[in-house]
């Protein structure tokens, strides 16, 4: 009977020391170098949907500034940028961002320092309450079991600043991750970070991160490749069927080149999925535009050159497929072209430090490239018009019958005449391997 009464007793004083005690849920991200972000969501706050909630960053030494925002992306809710002051003093920032740039700071989020921030051991520490933190910038409440955060860093030296709209240097990490939150509702303490007695857990999910350094190395590698393969491959392989009119520039040299600039193109095209995924923006209209342009050249274009030859090698002639390939090649390759440039814009939205020089640079390529590719095509029109006594029939422009048909149109994309023996001789004798 006795015992029965100290177990009783016992529980209730251990859920009585509980229930004060302050739930703490914190988030270690992999690559954050020793960064560590935990949250506490006092009984109240949680009970009314609104009150204050603490939050602590803690960042080890070699730590420019870090941060911890609200919602699955930046321009969601409140951010919190935090970097030294002195030699023992943290400057707090709270800032809202607009888009993928520096974020402004913004008096109205209610938060401020507590005790126990500071650097001690290069270590920089901030305790921080919220008073107005419990729901985003949709409306969304920023409390429950799948509550979306934002981290960022970058290392280098303190910046010892006071300034509360201090200059930063892009970071070097940024990444997101989701909490439950009601592991962190416990106590109604006014600083749960200097409480003795807390529980601590170490719970999340979904977590992203992204290194920028290597984000950089993938936009310049994704740009150049699909640059070169639809401004300077697609075009000028597309050329040779009319600088070199032969029956063999198609199998020999025009398809394995174009194959080439493919996958080229397809390579580019892997690289900007992997930009899009870490930007969180896969379906925004410069990467949906993409899909468009590379599967165009990847899936039908090949396709349609396919079966334009095996039917030249059966009749001679061209077919709706040539004039298909040819057209919807052009097609292609100037959306490709065109999405360049919108995503030199959409990569300036995102990185203002773009250099102004590489979309001049790359208007100035393309427009060049457009005026070689119309000259060559007016070049062989023209040169083709005059010779009619030679016994060659333009297309489009030949008597329909008034005069007989003395050549046919090869399988080239871009219609490139061959006199009729030497197509009917062709396809007597083998091709030579």
């Amino acid at each position: 009977m006795k015992l029965s009464k100290f177990i009783a007793a016992s529980v209730g004083a251990f859920g009585l020391v509980r229930s004060g005690c302050s739930q703490i849920l914190s988030h270690r991200p992999s690559e954050g170098a020793g960064v560590s972000y935990s949250i506490n969501v006092p009984q109240n706050t949680s009970l009314s949907g609104s009150g204050p909630i603490f939050l602590q960053l803690k960042a080890p030494p070699g730590t420019k500034w870090f941060a911890l925002g609200q919602g699955s992306q930046m321009t969601d809710g409140n951010m919190f940028i935090v970097y030294s002051a002195s030699m023992h003093n943290v400057t707090l920032s709270t800032r809202r961002a607009t888009g993928h740039v520096e974020p402004l700071y913004d008096p109205s989020i209610q938060a401020h320092l507590l005790d126990g921030s500071g650097i001690h051991n290069g270590v920089m520490t901030a305790n921080i309450r919220c008073d107005n933190c419990t729901t985003l910038i949709d409306g969304e409440s920023a409390l429950g079991n799948s509550s979306p955060w934002t981290w960022a860093l970058t290392h280098g030296h303190p910046l010892m600043s006071s300034n509360l709209s201090e200059k930063l240097y892009q970071h070097d990490w940024h990444g997101s991750f989701s909490l439950n939150l009601t592991q962190a509702v416990g106590g109604n303490n006014s600083n749960p970070f200097i409480v003795p007695m807390r529980s601590l857990f170490e719970s999340y999910a979904h977590q992203r991160q992204v290194s920028d350094t290597l984000l950089h190395k993938k936009r310049i590698a994704h740009g150049v490749m699909t640059s070169v393969a639809f401004v300077l491959l697609f075009p000028n392989f597309a050329l040779l069927l009319y600088i070199v009119p032969s029956r063999r520039t198609v199998p020999w040299v025009h398809a394995p080149l174009q194959l080439f600039a493919v996958l080229l193109a397809l390579a580019g095209f892997g690289v900007g999925i992997s930009v899009s995924k870490d930007l969180q923006e896969i379906g925004g209209y410069h990467p949906v535009i993409g899909y468009v342009a590379v599967g165009g050249v990847v899936l039908i274009q090949p396709l349609l050159g396919i079966m334009q030859h095996l039917h030249f090698r059966k009749t001679g002639t061209s077919s709706l497929y040539g004039v298909s390939h040819r057209y919807l090649g052009r097609f292609f390759a100037a959306l490709g072209v065109i999405n360049g440039g919108i995503g030199f814009h959409y990569a300036t939205a995102k990185n203002p430090d773009i250099p102004r020089a590489s979309p001049l640079a790359y208007g100035i390529i393309c427009g060049s490239m457009f005026v070689i590719y119309v000259s060559v095509i007016l070049w062989r029109r023209s040169k083709s018009q005059a010779k009619p006594s030679k016994g060659y029939r333009l297309p489009f422009f030949g008597s329909r019958q008034d005069k007989p048909t003395i050549a046919t149109l090869d399988n080239s994309s871009d219609n490139t005449l061959c006199a009729t023996d030497e197509v009917q001789a062709s396809r007597e004798k083998p091709w030579l391997s």
